[in-house]
């Protein structure tokens, strides 16, 4: 089945949901509902595999902008993976609307099946 990400923007709000749908059918939803910008990003593939692995780091990130502006994030990272690695990745970069000035990672690891 289809999948369509959403992305709507309006004003200083961003709302983000998925919709089974095709990006002809996810189009004509948006423009017939949704009001302020919105971008559709259709599902290509996928990539990756979750065999084998017995941990995960369960990752926090609160990032911030000079400007007082904050957006959290979280998601299932390697175990392999440092917090200092995640700041370089996100520093600088804009992520839910927020220019990641400064980066604060938590993370702490999950043992799966045990």
């Amino acid at each position: 089945m289809a999948k369509t990400l959403i992305i709507n923007t309006l004003g200083a709000t961003t709302k983000s949901f998925s919709l089974p749908a095709d990006d002809t059918s996810a189009s004509a939803f948006c423009a017939g509902v949704l009001d302020g910008q919105y971008e559709g990003y259709v599902k290509q593939g996928e990539s990756g595999t979750d065999s084998a692995i017995t941990a995960y780091n369960d990752v926090r990130v609160q990032i911030s902008s000079d400007t007082g502006s904050k957006t959290y994030i979280g998601f299932a990272g390697k175990v392999g993976a440092t917090d200092v690695e995640i700041q370089n990745a996100l520093i600088g970069k804009t992520v839910n609307g927020v220019k990641a000035d400064k980066v604060f990672v938590s993370m702490r690891e999950v043992k799966i099946g045990a």
